[in-house]
């Protein structure tokens, strides 16, 4: 993802090459709805959501600084609208890991025997089934780390926090998911 050429597609963009903007649309509409599929396990939330970002996003492009990662300043956006649909929804997320799940073994699929997928599976719903008991600012900020694989500088920009308070948060969730999956194990094992 480059920066450089992402800011000239903005320049083109604010220039009044209103078509330039597909562009970034197209390099970015799979990691945003990877992005806030993982925090709200709901796939048609995570299209509508995405395209709500590239709305605000094209409306706001006069407000982008070139001296900065667009990808930043789009995450940024998507975050920002994520956090607001699930403060608005207060969502449970508990009954909806099976999407989720469908959604990392549809990826896998093609590569794997049935055995091990009927592992993954039950892997893959444990996985989001405790990711999805964690606090939304520890949840966005493990999904960020591991789902998304950004490195923590990048994480800090996004959260509007420090890079050691990303990293706190990091470790703090990484804590909450071990302990929730380590519950959910003892759970299945009686």
């Amino acid at each position: 993802m480059d920066d450089s050429a992402d800011a000239l597609i903005a320049q083109k963009v604010l220039d009044g090459d209103k078509e330039a903007f597909a562009h970034i649309v197209n390099r970015y509409k799979g990691p945003l709805i990877n992005l806030v599929f993982r925090m709200t396990a709901n796939r048609d939330v995570a299209v509508d959501l995405a395209q709500e970002t590239f709305v605000k996003a094209y409306a706001g492009l006069s407000r982008y600084d070139p001296e900065k990662s667009f990808f930043t300043w789009l995450y940024t956006i998507c975050l920002n609208l994520t956090r607001n649909h699930l403060a608005k929804k207060r969502e449970t997320l508990l009954d909806t890991t099976d999407q989720a799940v469908q959604h990392d073994l549809e990826e896998s699929r093609r590569r794997d025997n049935p055995e091990s997928l009927a592992i993954q599976r039950q892997e893959f719903h444990g996985l989001e089934k405790a990711l999805n008991t964690l606090p939304v600012d520890l949840r966005e900020a493990v999904v960020l780390r591991y789902m998304q694989d950004l490195p923590f500088d990048a994480i800090a920009r996004m959260l509007n926090i420090g890079l050691s308070a990303a990293k706190m948060r990091v470790s703090r969730g990484l804590e909450r998911l071990r302990a929730a999956m380590t519950h959910e194990d003892a759970s299945d094992g009686i």
